[in-house]
C-alpha cells in the first residue's frame, strides 16, 4: 500500500548535494538521513484508513445503536491536509523570483566587467614597448589616466628633479 504512494521525492537530492559546499557535506548527510527517517515513518502507515467490519461488531455487541453511531462517525471522519494559512508558499516564490532577478543582474554585471577587462587587455597588448613609449603616447592610449599629463605637460627628461616647478633656478 505504501509503495503506491512513493512516486517521486519532492526534493531533488542529487541536485541539492551538488550545491552543498564541501565543508557542509556532513551536515547535509545528517539532514538527508533525518528527512529519510521522517519519510519512512510516514510511509509505515497505510495510505487509507483500514476498513472496519461494523456488522461483526453489531452482532457481537449488545448495543447496536452505539455501533451505528461509531460507524457513522468513522465514515464521516476526514483527515485534512495542512493548509498554508500565512501564504508562505507565495512569499517564498516571490523571494525566489527576486533572487533569480538579482542573480541575473549580477551575472550581467560580471559579464560586462569581464568584457571590459578583455578590452583593456587587448588595449594593453597593442601598446608599444615601455622603452619606446612617450608620455604623449601614454596619454593617447589611456586618456582616462592621463588627465594630469594633458593639463600640466612635463619636459624631457621626465624625472621629477628636472621639471621647472622643482628647480629653484627657473623663473616662473
Amino acid at each position: 500500500m505504501a509503495a503506491r504512494r512513493v512516486a517521486k521525492s519532492a526534493v531533488d537530492w542529487a541536485a541539492f548535494a551538488d550545491r552543498v559546499p564541501p565543508n557542509q557535506k556532513d551536515i547535509f548527510r545528517a539532514f538527508k538521513a533525518k528527512s529519510d527517517l521522517f519519510v519512512s515513518k510516514v510511509y509505515q502507515h497505510p495510505e487509507n484508513l483500514p476498513a472496519i467490519d461494523f456488522a461483526a461488531y453489531a452482532t457481537k455487541l449488545g448495543n447496536v445503536p452505539m455501533v451505528a453511531e461509531f460507524e457513522k462517525a468513522y465514515k464521516t471522519l476526514t483527515v485534512a491536509y495542512p493548509s498554508d494559512k500565512n501564504n508562505l508558499k507565495a512569499k517564498i516564490d516571490a523571494e525566489e523570483r527576486e533572487a533569480e532577478a538579482e542573480s541575473k543582474r549580477r551575472i550581467a554585471d560580471s559579464q560586462k566587467a569581464i568584457a571590459d577587462a578583455k578590452a583593456l587587455l587587448a588595449k594593453i597588448d597593442s601598446v608599444p614597448d615601455r622603452d619606446l613609449m612617450t608620455i604623449e603616447m601614454y596619454a593617447e592610449y589611456f586618456p582616462e589616466h592621463a588627465k594630469e599629463i594633458l593639463d600640466k605637460p612635463k619636459f624631457f627628461p621626465f624625472r621629477k628633479v628636472d621639471q621647472p616647478e622643482n628647480n629653484p633656478h627657473v623663473i616662473n
